[in-house]
């Protein structure tokens, strides 16, 4: 009896499970919409190009569900959108097409649920526009174009930055996209703008600044080897400095007496009579390069002293200190002359006129590749001499010595190995007594 009620007891049990398994809650929801998401939250876009996404309609069981949705954009002027099928995936497709620069965003909607996705729109390239070469001195100001995937002109994006690659050849500065040319060469133009990339876009341009045109004075605007020119600067010009460089037909030669208005330069030997290039290079404060014209007043190399100082027993006499220079020029082998033309060889007499031994100084350099030696001759006929440490490999040449009372020695400035077709060697003279 006992068996029979429990059999039955678990039938009743069985019963009621079995009931209960067939009322399921969510029943009631599945294949109804309860949900739509976008594929992304946030979607970049280059102007010109568009990009695919998609939206998924889904129940409360996650199942996708056949698609329904509809799309817009917030700003069809930035961005607009057209749905396509992205069967067989149970989903919505949609194309975003970016139009101009900004930011918009596109809204999916089915039923009464909605989801957005934020777009941002930017350019594809930028380009610098502008010369190809500008003038030492001048300040230019280059444009800009952010372009789209097809090189159209895209408009309203912010200004770029500019900069350039030697800022002693071209310096950017304001307003944006202006750049001061300087020393001659090729500088790179930078300009970095805003784009998809964490970086940015940047866009590049090549410029080559050449010199200027020297307008100031020239006094006199002809001359020879060794003779002074005065050089005036133009009014609103770069004006004049310490390391001013000035070159004639392409030879360095030396500068003195420099002010911002004023310089004076020594005529090198430049081997040619006739029209010749002035070259002026890190002019002022900005480094400005200019050229001018000066005329060689001969082809001949023989500088002011030459009629008399290349023999001891005629050398014009140094009296006091200060620079004197003078033109070497010719094969000169080991310092030797080898052509009757060779200038191998300047003196200068140097007397101690006093009642004590005279300590005198002498620096002497040059631009070129030359070797120039400082010797001293004791005695007119050269029969003894001395360096006082002048006589090396070094540029600039250094020597002292001790010059005996009552005394004349002679300074022997030897062209031992050339540099060039000639060489302006500047003689400074210290401690004269």
């Amino acid at each position: 009896m006992k068996r029979q009620i429990y059999g039955l007891l678990g039938v009743v049990a069985i019963a009621a499970l079995g009931g209960a398994c067939k009322d399921d809650p969510l029943s009631d929801t599945g294949g109804s919409l309860s949900r739509l998401d976008l594929e992304s939250a946030y979607r970049e876009v280059i102007i010109g190009d568009s990009i695919r996404t998609f939206a998924i309609e889904r129940d409360a069981l996650n199942t996708p569900l056949t698609p329904t949705a509809t799309f817009r954009s917030c700003n069809a002027a930035v961005a607009t959108v057209s749905a396509v099928s992205d069967a067989p995936q149970v989903r919505a497709g949609v194309f975003v097409k970016a139009l101009t620069y900004g930011a918009t965003c596109v809204i999916a909607e089915a039923g009464a649920l909605a989801d957005t996705m934020q777009v941002s729109t930017f350019p594809a390239s930028l380009a610098i526009l502008g010369p190809d070469s500008v003038g030492s001195g001048s300040v230019t100001l280059f444009t800009w174009q952010f372009r789209d995937r097809a090189g159209n002109a895209v408009a309203g994006v912010p200004a770029p930055t500019f900069s350039t690659s030697d800022t002693l050849r071209a310096k950017a500065g304001a307003p944006v996209g202006s750049i001061s040319a300087r020393a001659p060469g090729i500088a790179l133009i930078t300009a970095v703008g805003v784009g998809s990339a964490p970086t940015g876009l940047t866009g590049t341009k090549g410029v080559t600044v050449v010199p200027g045109t020297f307008t100031g004075a020239i006094a006199p605007a002809s001359g020879s080897p060794g003779e002074s020119v005065k050089l005036t600067n133009a009014v609103g010009g770069p004006g004049f400095d310490a390391d001013t460089r000035i070159f004639i037909n392409g030879i360095e030669t030396f500068k003195f007496n420099t002010t911002t208005d004023t310089v004076r330069f020594v005529v090198p030997g430049v081997g040619v009579a006739g029209n010749v290039n002035l070259g002026l290079t890190a002019m002022g404060a900005a480094q400005v390069a200019q050229n001018g014209t000066f005329t060689s007043n001969t082809a001949s190399f023989a500088d002011t002293y030459d009629a008399v100082n290349d023999d001891p027993a005629t050398a014009p006499a140094i009296t006091t200190n200060g620079d004197y220079y003078v033109i070497q020029h010719g094969t000169c082998t080991d310092g030797v002359v080898t052509d009757p033309g060779d200038d191998c060889d300047d003196f200068f007499a140097v007397t101690n006129a006093g009642g004590v031994e005279d300590t005198l100084s002498v620096r002497i350099d040059w631009f070129d590749a030359a070797d120039v030696d400082i010797l001293w001759c004791r005695n007119v006929g050269c029969t003894s001499v001395t360096t006082g440490g002048g006589a090396t490999a070094a540029n600039p040449e250094n020597s002292t010595v001790r010059i005996p009372a009552a005394t004349t020695w002679y300074l022997w400035i030897n062209y031992f190995a050339p540099g060039g077709a000639s060489t302006v060697v500047r003689v400074r003279v210290t401690n004269k007594n």
